[in-house]
């Protein structure tokens, strides 16, 4: 749709009461005519791409009730008095580019209920009048700002006496503000990510009326006097996250009406005593992960619902948490013994369960009932369980979403239930002991998009039935270090339709809609073992090496387009590479090492753009080596072993003529980029999501060189060619 210009003959119609053009792609600077519409009573032009200024003259506006110009780029500050806007309640102009200070009249229009300036460029201080009391503002959201302080004398005397929500989030704000204190009827208060040091105690005297507290990611030091009990008999939720907490304050623990309590990424050290025990009553969500708690002797928490304790300190055997528990973390502690009889008691529970034990030191076999119905997402992965993998889904309303049981002692063979499991997502059994053929049932499942097997001892050929599918939806194969043998399973590559096409698919995360559990797995990608904490839904990658297949690489891998990591090193396949493999456009890294591969490299493998590691080493392979574009990245050791192999980067000549590695001019790079300039700068924009993907490589990968130095290249030209085109 393209962008439409709000003509200033838009004043001519006089008579207008409601003007709704939100959502409609207009531009460029909103007209001064609009304050000729002195009958209007709702103006609502939000989410466009209005620029310039605000016009003053809406202010002026006397019948106006609604006026909302959120979301759009308007710039410039807001007028220092006005002489309209008596019947104004509603004024929304958050998410904009408004810079300068907060004007008093905005707290004295004697109409207003709710006002929002977020997410804009204002700064300064914050000012109250006496005009102030009078005030009926419920709503005040000044968040993501630079208002640099609260604490002048003339917010000391006066206040907003109707206000109930504020949120100062992200303003710099370095001291707590003085007019908050007398804000009686406030249940609504987010002052997280500012720079609030001092915390104490009497701060919240008067906030009797309090419901939501959120100081989380605040560089706070509590001060703790003991002749002041301050409790807040409403307070039930708060948020104290990464705000540099040592232990449980007396105004912690003494909040007995919290329903929700994040204290998490602080630095708590010691165990959960008696003082804890009043959060009892009513504690549903309390998160204690990354502190430094030794232990856990008893949950005094009897109606807890969402138990977070990870990345602790704490040992000695499982504690079971109460029945009432469905989320229940507790990873990577150090943790030992075996799971008790009495985690039966949770899944027996009409709500799903989500259990993650990952990273401790709990040994034994899992209790058959884990197996049941309601776990959906279920982590044991770096433990020492043992024995046979229990049946799971074998009764009706199975929720299973989750399944992970990396790096273990599991043996024998894997339960055939687990292909009923029809809503798992993934699957990660690498890193045990498991003998069994693969897998081929669970190739039925409708939403299976990560399978990880390596490091076991399945064994034979993948095998296909005409009468199942072929993991349609998946997007991450390792099979990686099995002994499976004979002929790469053709049929299975022709099917792997979530790894033919993700441009449709939305950029997120695997189970990102759980927000209380992150999704990983371990994969070999580009030489390196990485555990990927996140798995982008974008994401997907085949490794098949360390096996024993034989035969030739099918040529309709090359269907497979969004692959970005492929390994089938290590094995005895033979034949050509089929060029089939340069339509991987998206591919990253590939690894045909320690093969009997013969013939040529493929000219066509040279249009794969984003491939960083190359590794064709330990073959037969013979003829000259490809140049041009990452290619000429790429050192000896991705040759090594081929003795038939010539030209750079290798020291064996061909025996002719051959010319340097390519070294191209602007223009040659442009065109083998297939970029014209005039149209870069236009598509800057949508840089950011190649901005995203090159981050999460860059971090993943640890800033590969190939692509930070193609990103400076092209920083480089950019203003060479603003000179040509200017």
């Amino acid at each position: 749709m393209s962008s439409v210009e709000l003509p200033d003959s838009i004043g001519n119609l006089r008579s207008l009461e409601i003007l709704d053009l939100s959502h409609s792609n207009l531009r460029w600077p909103t007209p001064v005519s609009l304050g000729n519409l002195t009958q209007l009573e709702y103006l609502d032009l939000s989410h466009n791409n209005l620029s310039g200024p605000i016009p003053w003259s809406v202010f002026n506006l006397t019948q106006v009730q609604f006026l909302d110009f959120s979301k759009n780029k308007l710039e410039g500050s807001l007028p220092s008095q006005v002489s309209g806007l008596s019947q104004l309640s509603i004024l929304l102009f958050d998410h904009n580019f408004l810079s300068g200070r907060v004007p008093t009249w905005l707290f004295s229009l004697p109409s207003l209920v709710k006002l929002r300036l977020n997410n804009n460029k204002l700064n300064g201080n914050f000012e109250l009048d006496k005009l102030s009391e009078r005030s009926k503002l419920e709503q005040l959201s000044l968040s993501d700002n630079a208002l640099s302080s609260f604490t002048n004398a003339s917010n000391a005397n006066y206040s907003l006496p109707n206000l109930v929500s504020l949120d100062l989030s992200s303003c710099s704000i370095s001291e707590f503000p003085n007019f908050v204190r007398n804000l009686e009827g406030l249940t609504y208060l987010d002052l997280s990510n500012n720079r609030i040091h001092v915390l104490e105690e009497d701060m919240f005297l008067k906030l009797k009326s309090l419901k939501t507290l959120d100081l989380h990611n605040s560089p706070l030091s509590v001060s703790d006097n003991s002749n002041l009990s301050v409790v807040l008999p409403h307070l039930d939720t708060l948020w104290l996250s990464s705000c540099n907490i040592t232990e449980f304050s007396n105004f912690l623990t003494m909040q007995e009406s919290l329903t929700y309590l994040d204290i998490s990424n602080n630095s708590i050290q010691g165990q959960i005593t008696q003082k804890e025990n009043n959060w009892k009553s009513y504690l549903q969500y309390l998160d204690l992960s990354n502190n430094f708690l030794t232990a856990l002797k008893y949950y005094p928490w009897k109606n807890i619902r969402f138990l977070k304790l990870g990345s602790n300190l704490l040992e000695g055997p499982l504690l079971v948490p109460p029945i009432s528990t469905t989320v229940f973390s507790i990873s990577k502690n150090r943790l030992n013994g075996e799971i008790p009889s009495s985690i039966c008691n949770l899944v027996d529970s009409e709500f799903g369960v989500l259990l993650d034990l990952a990273h401790n030191n709990l040994s034994g076999a899992i209790p058959k009932c884990l197996g049941l119905r309601n776990i959906f997402i279920l982590d044991l992965q770096m433990n020492r369980f043992h024995g046979n993998i229990p049946d799971f889904c074998v009764e009706e309303n199975h929720r299973l979403q989750t399944l992970n049981l990396n790096n273990n002692d599991f043996d024998g063979s894997l339960p055939k239930s687990l292909a009923n499991c029809v809503d798992l997502e993934v699957l990660n059994l690498g890193n045990n002991k498991i003998n069994d053929i693969f897998p081929h049932w669970l190739g039925n499942l409708p939403r299976l998009q990560v399978l990880a097997l390596r490091s076991n001892y399945f064994h034979g050929q993948i095998t296909h039935f005409e009468n199942e599918s072929h993991f349609s939806t998946l997007r991450i194969l390792d099979i990686s270090h099995n002994k499976f043998s004979g002929l790469m399973p053709t049929t299975y590559f022709t099917s792997f339709q979530g790894m033919m096409s993700l441009a449709d698919v939305q950029m997120g995360y695997i189970g990102a809609e759980d927000t209380y559990y992150r999704v990983s797995v371990a994969v070999t990608m580009k030489g390196v073992d990485i555990e990927l904490e996140k798995i982008l839904t974008v994401f997907a990658a085949i490794d098949m090496s360390s096996n024993k297949f034989e035969g030739t690489i099918p040529a309709t891998v090359g269907n497979l387009l969004s692959l970005q990591v492929l390994n089938f090193s290590h094995n005895h396949l033979t034949g050509h590479i089929p060029s089939s493999l340069g339509n991987l456009v998206a591919l990253e890294s590939l690894d045909l090492s320690c093969n009997e591969l013969v013939g040529g490299i493929p000219s066509e493998l040279t249009g794969l753009n984003f491939l960083e590691v190359l590794n064709l080493s330990e073959n037969q392979l013979v003829g000259l080596i490809p140049q041009g574009k990452q290619f000429n990245t790429f050192l000896n050791d991705s040759y090594a072993g081929n003795i038939g192999l010539c030209g750079f980067p290798v020291s064996k000549s061909c025996g002719r003529s051959e010319p340097p590695p390519a070294i191209f001019d602007e223009e040659e790079v442009d065109s083998a980029f297939g970029l014209d300039w005039k149209f870069v700068m236009m598509g800057y924009g949508c840089g950011m999501a190649f901005g995203f993907s090159a981050g999460y490589i860059m971090m993943t990968i640890r800033k590969p060189k190939w692509l930070v130095g193609m990103v400076q290249r092209v920083g480089n030209k950019i203003p060479k060619r603003f000179k040509k085109y200017r």
